[in-house]
């Protein structure tokens, strides 16, 4: 978004009367619409009006609430390169709406910048979520969050032992996050563990930290009692272990009729017995999400989805890794909640099969997201059975990784059936995917946003290109943000110098196709401008001057991986260094011969802005 673009003018089209006109040849076009033009504007209420009155409006004419709607559109990225265009816009995306929606990443590397901004007592930044991340206890911190505490609302720490600096300073605190954190440097912490009982606001705590010790858990989750701590939570993510059982299910009992989200790993099978379980969930009235993962055997499965009221109009059901589902237990959920459920995750759960179409069929009309991952038992003729009987325009998400039975015949049908999908990954579906799938997708699915084909070895650059009689190219899908063909190893330079004209493609994902050479990236980094995150591991016949033409046209690329492309030497770092400014993730692994202490050297003396690097 820049100074020069316009709007339409006024007086263009009329109502109440139709008009019917040939397609013009492309040598009268112009005229055509010239006279059109014409006539629209004298036939208009408007149309005496002079002339100097019905010019395009320029885009800073619009009014403050229809920027802030457009604005409402842009990732946090985006916003603050929009900063950078006038001081409108710098006021606009200064505001509090926008600003909110950003998270404040603190690390030992910005720590130190970010305090002394917050104390020039002039600070743009939003504090109500911020993340600590791999920082050890200090008095700067300790300092830093003196300043910005109160504002805090939501925080998560990882890596970060700092729990002695946080005591006592986040009296607003809402959700506290712990995620791979040990506190191994924290001797008090060890012996206390974490005072839950000053976060009076509380309401959602979330703690997967594989590090922190099982004791310090116990004790975290003792202090969400109620008889502990008067809050009342609404989200829950904890790991169930057998030693912290009583406790759990204490806490799920306290706050039952509060908990919307509840989110539970099981590390190991719980006992046989699920009577404490069922009175548990039988209180969740309120409950809007459930996550179950990990190792949770069939009976405490069937009574937890039994147990859970008909009224709390479950909309999200997450049972990553479930073994144990079966059909009939997903047909029940679907009888249950068919009206509310938006979104279901069925990875892995492996039990499934072409029977498990009645409930698919029953969540028609509410179902937004479906993931069916690795369910290997599922046909293609049972997905469009259960989902696409008839045109189905609510579904926008559908993963279908490692579903190797689909045809293509069937996935043609599914897709297009399915106009609206914005979110689509046929990861290793072989069969299913080939040029003909291709050309269905970009013929029916215009608003899709994310395409993953990692590992379907049928496909080629004519699929992306055109294929068959009514050619239909990628080229059709201008919102497309990321794309992944990882191991599609029969993709060539056509792919990037005919096809891949997308202007808004952010993330690309191009691993392992081992036929694209250094034209094609070159292709490629004049047509793909909005370039965020570019992936060529293992992209053998790539040399430095392919790394040196993309990092320098590709203005805004913030992750790059080069890993086991053997023809780079040294000098690709030197381009790298030198042009990638805005570079923030490099990994560059497994590259024969490189010398690695050379490499960093020339990354930290020229380019100190890399957050993450990885050689």
């Amino acid at each position: 978004m820049g100074n020069n673009l316009t709007t339409g003018g006024i007086g263009r089209i009329t109502r109440g009367g139709i008009l019917c006109f040939e397609r013009p040849t492309e040598s009268e076009e112009a005229k055509v619409e010239t006279e059109m033009e014409f006539i629209l504007v004298r036939n208009s209420p408007t149309s005496f009006i002079e002339e100097e009155e019905i010019e395009p409006m320029h885009i800073e004419q619009l009014p403050n609430d229809m920027w802030i709607e457009i604005m409402s559109y842009l990732s946090y990225l985006d916003l603050q390169q929009l900063r950078l265009v006038s001081w409108r816009c710098r006021n606009l995306v200064n505001r509090r709406y926008f600003s909110s929606k950003g998270k404040v990443i603190v690390t030992k590397d910005n720590l130190k910048d970010i305090k002394a901004h917050v104390e020039r007592g002039v600070s743009y930044l939003s504090f109500e979520d911020v993340e600590l991340r791999n920082l050890t206890q200090s008095a700067e911190l300790e300092q830093f969050l003196r300043l910005v505490g109160p504002e805090i609302k939501q925080i998560q720490v990882r890596h970060s032992p700092v729990f002695r600096n946080m005591d006592g300073k986040l009296p607003n605190l809402k959700v506290l996050k712990i995620a791979t954190t040990s506190f191994l440097d924290d001797v008090n912490m060890t012996i206390d563990g974490i005072n839950m009982k000053q976060f009076l606001h509380l309401k959602g705590f979330e703690c997967d930290g594989v590090s922190l010790d099982s004791t310090l858990k116990l004790l975290m989750l003792l202090q969400l009692r109620r008889v502990e701590n008067k809050v009342r939570l609404r989200h829950l993510q904890f790991e169930y272990r057998r030693n912290n059982e009583t406790a759990l299910l204490q806490v799920l009992n306290d706050h039952g009729p509060t908990l919307e989200y509840v989110d539970l790993f099981f590390s190991c099978s719980p006992g046989i017995e699920t009577a404490r379980w069922r009175v548990a969930f039988e209180r969740m009235k309120r409950l809007r999400v459930l996550k179950l993962s990990g190792n949770c055997h069939l009976v405490l499965l069937d009574d937890i989805l039994k147990s859970i009221p008909q009224t709390a109009r479950l909309q999200q059901l997450d049972l990553t890794g479930m073994l144990s589902l079966t059909n009939e237990m997903l047909i029940r959920v679907a009888d249950k909640w068919y009206k509310s459920l938006r979104s279901i995750d069925l990875m892995f759960c492996v039990q499934l099969d072409v029977r498990c179409v009645q409930a698919l069929r029953k969540m028609n009309g509410c179902l937004e997201s479906l993931t069916m991952a690795y369910c290997r038992a599922l046909t293609g003729r049972g997905l469009v059975e259960g989902l696409a009987t008839q045109v189905n325009y609510t579904l926008q998400e559908l993963f279908l990784e490692d579903v190797c039975f689909i045809d293509e015949a069937s996935m043609c049908i599914l897709l297009k059936r399915l106009p609206n999908l914005r979110k689509l990954s046929l990861d290793n579906c072989r069969q299913a995917t080939t040029d003909r799938t291709l050309a269905t997708i970009f013929r029916h699915q215009p608003l899709l946003r994310m395409l993953r084909i990692d590992y379907c070895i049928k496909i080629t650059d004519n699929g992306f290109i055109g294929f068959g009689k009514h050619p239909a190219p990628i080229s059709r899908l201008r919102g497309l943000h990321e794309l992944n063909v990882r191991g599609c190893r029969n993709l060539t330079d056509r792919l990037l110098r005919k096809a891949l004209r997308l202007p808004e493609m952010r993330n690309l994902t191009l691993d392992y196709c081992n036929r694209l050479e250094t034209k094609g990236i070159v292709a490629l980094s004049v047509n793909c401008p909005a370039l965020e995150t570019l992936s060529l591991a293992s992209c053998s016949l790539l040399d430095d001057e392919a790394v040196g033409v993309a990092v320098a046209n590709l203005k805004r690329l913030r992750s790059l991986n080069i890993s086991n492309c053997s023809l780079l030497t040294l000098q690709t770092f030197h381009y790298i260094a030198r042009d990638a400014h805005a570079l923030r993730d490099l990994v560059a692994c497994s590259i024969d011969g490189l010398d690695q202490e050379a490499a960093q050297k020339i990354l930290e003396k020229q380019l100190p802005s890399l957050k993450q690097v990885m050689l």
